[in-house]
């Protein structure tokens, strides 16, 4: 494996939450102690933290795991971007698909970025089969699909990520990231005609 990979599978490792001495990790990765080090400043250098400490119990590990991993941040994109740099120079031969990748990954931290702006308070006490639907999303920091009546007459299939669930005049609310206009809206609860 290159070094790219190799640090993802360290990253997976210590995100189990267990501790691994040096020597643990360079077997199991297939490197050096010293390559271990190497990758260990690389990845904290990158915003994702790696603890140790010394002693007969002491070793690697991650205590921040799930906030620091799972989500994109934007040193996971700065990363990306050196990478892509990197591959780009060197004529890379799956540089269009690598690009794309990048892409995706830009897409993600902007959905997250928008989402960390946002408290979700839910405001139905009753609610229905949608509103559980939205409520469950937004508890879960999940997309939904859903088919729409647009103020035209017409309808359009979007795929949204709720944050905000509200009322406003009698009428329900959701505040959400709409991936088709690639930014915050608002829609009516009672002009989604199908969600999933």
């Amino acid at each position: 494996m290159g070094k790219l990979s190799n640090m993802m599978y360290m990253i997976d490792l210590l995100n189990t939450g267990n501790i691994y001495t040096l020597k643990e990790l360079s077997e199991k990765i297939g490197v050096t102690e010293r390559m271990i080090r190497y990758y260990k400043n690389e990845i904290c250098n990158n915003g994702i933290v790696i603890e140790s400490f010394k002693g007969p119990n002491g070793g690697y590990f991650m205590i921040d795991k799930v906030k620091n991993y799972i989500n994109v941040n934007k040193y996971d994109i700065q990363l990306l971007e050196n990478i892509a740099n990197f591959l780009s120079e060197n004529n890379f031969e799956y540089m269009d698909k690598f690009s794309k990748f990048l892409d995706k990954a830009k897409k993600m931290y902007s959905i997250y970025d928008e989402k960390s702006k946002y408290i979700s308070n839910i405001d139905i006490d009753i609610p229905g089969e949608t509103e559980k639907i939205i409520e469950s999303a937004i508890s879960k920091n999940e997309k939904v699909e859903i088919i729409y009546n647009d103020i035209d007459g017409g309808q359009s299939k979007r795929t949204i990520h709720p944050l905000h669930l509200f009322k406003y005049k009698d009428d329900f609310y959701i505040t959400a990231f709409c991936e088709l206009r690639n930014d915050i809206r608002h829609f009516e609860l009672k002009r989604i005609v199908n969600i999933k």
